[in-house]
């Protein structure tokens, strides 16, 4: 899926949304774990696998780790949600995208896709894509409302 980044009104932004700082590296495999955990996405990780997915991501195995457009969601003073970005063949890109499972629905995940396609468009980007398993219908029902429409093909 593929988002264009075009001048929107100004958003409220949501409290506790800010970029990603390397002290969060430790928290976000335990939280993409549980965040994946029971879901169409869900092969049989360990904690270890969940780890080694972040620590690949943002040594560059997926593209160009973004930390200037990627985004995190706190709530009393724990990381809860994240949206990793990364620079894949020449294009921004959202390496992965999840939330504790008991924060679904609280609007986490959009407003740190939110925040990224803001901060992507301010350094002058022009398209945000992304891959999403199309059984996943929770997230593709929050990419389409962000914006994202299927590639041909």
């Amino acid at each position: 899926m593929r988002a264009a980044l075009q001048p929107s009104p100004p958003r409220a932004e949501m409290p506790g949304v800010r970029l990603f700082r390397a002290k969060d590296e430790p928290v976000l495999g335990p939280l993409m774990l549980r965040a994946y955990r029971g879901t169409v996405d869900d092969e049989g990780e360990t904690v270890e696998d969940a780890v080694a997915e972040v620590r690949k991501t943002l040594a560059g195995d997926y593209g160009d780790f973004l930390p200037a457009c990627s985004m995190v969601a706190e709530r009393d003073g724990q990381v809860v949600s994240a949206t990793l970005v990364t620079r894949l063949l020449g294009q921004p890109f959202v390496a992965f995208t999840f939330t504790d499972p008991t924060r679904r629905c609280q609007g986490l995940a959009g407003a740190c896709i939110r925040a990224a396609m803001a901060a992507l468009q301010a350094r002058g980007e022009r398209e945000l894509g992304l891959m999403v398993t199309l059984a996943n219908t929770p997230a593709v029902s929050l990419y389409t409302r962000l914006g994202f429409v299927a590639e041909p093909g």
